[in-house]
């Protein structure tokens, strides 16, 4: 199948969250199993340095008056994927992120700069002969390509089939109506059936509406979106078009992350060699000065600083947990009030916390191989990659349980893997905790976790036959009955 896959950022070019990771590997996966899959993404800043040289440019015109759209033709020197490039200099190529400015803020002109990304996907997805191949299925991740759904529809042409991918129902991509007739779409799709939504029109919406199937990155997320809980206002369409709605857990990078093979750890192991792991303990302690005690637990965290995340309990719970001996080593940014506790909680507990406010990739490796325990609290989860990590590392995660993290990991019975808790407060998340430093204590009872936890395989191969049956699925809906 040849598949265009849609993205607004693609590790290993940049990265932010797990959609980069998602747009990095699930492509390549389905391109060992012999798809033809090519991907679409900005050309922002530095990218260019990032991928092989430029074989062809096609200009696309000035659709959005804000100068020419170019497509730059190339590929990812890391695993030879092909990738077209959108280039515009007013849009893309700016000093910050990819979607906030330096004070972190929304780019005031995101509706346009991924509405350009969209109508560009629309236009290859339509228009094979310019690019010199045609795409039999479009897929679109996030609101920032759902507009190309929107753009297909409004063109009012036949076309292939499209499925979107919601990463995270959360970020909607909604804008005030008086910027919609920038975006060159009809005016017919703002109908509350449409990609109206509260008064405003939604990026994710066009791309739930308009789309073939929709897809999440875990099962028990899909059925969670469909409640007013976890919907974020669009439960209700949600709920209409739930037949064509599939949940399909991301899949882990076992190149990229695996204690065996890992450059950034200095004592490599695996399932065999988990006695080596407390040597990474060591290392990550020392280099954080901590107290070396390797008979005390180390509970880490990598995560975005945020109330979703649950981050707010763990800063509640953590005095009377390190007065017990536990360590803390945190590794994420957010919102400031939370970055700020973190710091404080350092400077209260020097021996005992250690705190890095960013992401550094290399140190995100180092941390999962050094701490004990990974703490996910999340108040929703849509799929969640690191607790997937962790367990690849012996690393036991501790958990809610929702969203993808309900899928992965178990407590209890043949497969219990890590500690689970079900109700968003400090009493919760504080017992699991317990519960964890208990079972670190009793020797048996970690390692058979531990074991668990090793032998879980998750990898892109596992999880790519489903996405083979869902494009089947989609394109055997466009041929004719025999």
């Amino acid at each position: 199948m040849k598949i265009l896959f849609a993205a607004s950022e693609i590790y290993p070019l940049i990265k932010t969250g797990g959609l980069a990771d998602v747009a990095g590997a699930l492509p390549v996966a389905l391109r060992k199993k012999g798809h033809d899959v090519r991907l679409i993404m900005p050309a922002y800043q530095g990218i260019i340095e990032k991928v092989a040289p430029i074989q062809k440019t096609i200009n696309l015109g000035n659709p959005f008056g804000v100068g020419d759209l170019l497509l730059l033709e190339t590929h990812i020197p890391e695993n030879n994927t092909p990738i077209w490039l959108l280039q515009c200099q007013a849009l893309y190529e700016r000093d910050a992120g990819p979607y906030l400015d330096a004070s972190g803020h929304d780019f005031q002109d995101n509706h346009i700069r991924f509405a350009a990304l969209s109508w560009a996907t629309a236009t290859l997805a339509l228009h094979g002969e310019l690019i010199d191949w045609q795409a039999d299925i479009l897929h679109l991740n996030d609101w920032q390509t759902g507009f190309a759904a929107a753009y297909l529809e409004s063109w009012k042409v036949k076309h292939i089939p499209v499925i979107t991918t919601v990463h995270n129902l959360r970020y909607n991509g909604s804008f005030d109506m008086d910027q919609f007739p920038r975006l060159q779409l009809s005016p017919e799709l703002l109908s509350m059936h449409g990609m109206e939504f509260y008064g405003r029109f939604s990026g994710l919406k066009a791309g739930l509406v308009y789309a073939d199937a929709i897809t999440t990155v875990s099962p028990t997320y899909a059925e969670e979106i469909l409640t007013p809980e976890y919907g974020d206002g669009l439960d209700g369409t949600l709920r209409a078009m739930k037949d064509k709605l599939v949940g399909i857990l991301n899949g882990v990078d076992y190149e990229q992350w695996s204690p065996e093979k890992d450059p950034h750890i200095s004592h490599p192991y695996r399932l065999e060699t988990v006695d080596q792991k407390p040597l990474n303990k060591l290392a990550l302690l020392q280099e954080n000065g901590l107290s070396e005690d390797l008979n005390q637990p180390v509970f880490g965290v990598v995560s975005r600083l945020t109330e979703q995340k649950g981050l707010d309990l763990v800063l509640e719970v953590m005095p009377s947990l390190l007065q017990q001996g536990a360590r803390l080593v945190v590794l994420g940014s957010g919102d400031k009030h939370l970055e700020s506790g973190y710091l404080a909680l350092q400077q209260h507990y020097p021996e005992q916390v250690a705190v890095r406010i960013g992401y550094f990739e290399d140190y995100s490796h180092r941390l999962q191989a050094g701490v004990d325990a990974l703490l996910i609290p999340s108040r929703f989860e849509p799929c969640g990659l690191t607790q997937l990590y962790a367990l690849k590392y012996g690393t036991l995660p501790v958990v809610r349980h929702t969203g993808g993290l309900a899928d992965t990991i178990f407590e209890a019975g043949e497969r219990a893997n890590g500690f689970v808790f079900k109700d968003a407060n400090t009493a919760s998340l504080q017992a699991a905790m317990i519960r964890c430093m208990e079972s670190f204590h009793d020797k048996n009872s970690w390692q058979e976790k531990q074991k668990n936890a090793m032998q879980y395989d998750h990898s892109w191969d596992a999880v790519t036959d489903q996405w083979e049956r869902l494009y089947q699925s989609l394109l055997q809906r466009e041929m004719p009955t025999q």
